[in-house]
């Protein structure tokens, strides 16, 4: 179903306002656009076509089966718990070729992402899925499933990365 221009506008905002709160390292605004039983998910690739199915019981590259998990990733970023989160790298989020079922609210988009950090840039890209939830007027995400199509990460991958 074709989306109406006021549901794509407000999709088209969600998702521009994800990226820019990443790129901008604004963690709690990021989280807010997140429900609280939220699914957050990246499944790796079982071969050269096909992803894990399961979080539950096939391999993930990231899994949070709620914002709990998302605000526990957001306290690590922030407190440099992990040595990987010492000196993060700078983002720049691209969203594109939106697509939205507007009966269900699945919206379906490409993205890249580049990073820089210790004087190297690395890319990312995929496909992202996204299920939304209209909350008192807002548009919320209530599951974000990421594709990542170039699997072959250089040491680590974070949510800021995607």
């Amino acid at each position: 179903m074709s989306a109406s221009g006021e549901i794509r506008e407000q999709v088209q905002a969600l998702l521009f306002e994800e990226a820019a709160a990443l790129d901008e390292q604004r963690w709690h605004d990021w989280l807010a656009l997140f429900t609280q039983d939220c699914e957050y998910w990246v499944p790796a690739w079982k071969n050269e076509f096909e992803t894990t199915n399961d979080p539950d019981g096939e391999v993930s590259l990231i899994y949070y089966s709620d914002r709990v998990g998302l605000e526990e990733r957001i306290w690590r970023i922030e407190s440099a718990a992990s040595p990987a989160h010492r000196t993060r790298p700078r983002t720049c989020h691209a969203v594109n070729n939106i697509r939205i079922d507007a009966e269900q609210l699945i919206v379906k988009a490409n993205w890249r992402v580049d990073c820089y950090e210790e004087k190297r840039a690395t890319s990312f890209f995929g496909h992202y899925e996204y299920g939304l939830i209209n909350q008192a007027d807002k548009l919320l995400i209530a599951r974000k499933k990421i594709i990542l199509v170039n699997d072959s990460v250089p040491s680590y991958i974070d949510i800021y990365q995607l």
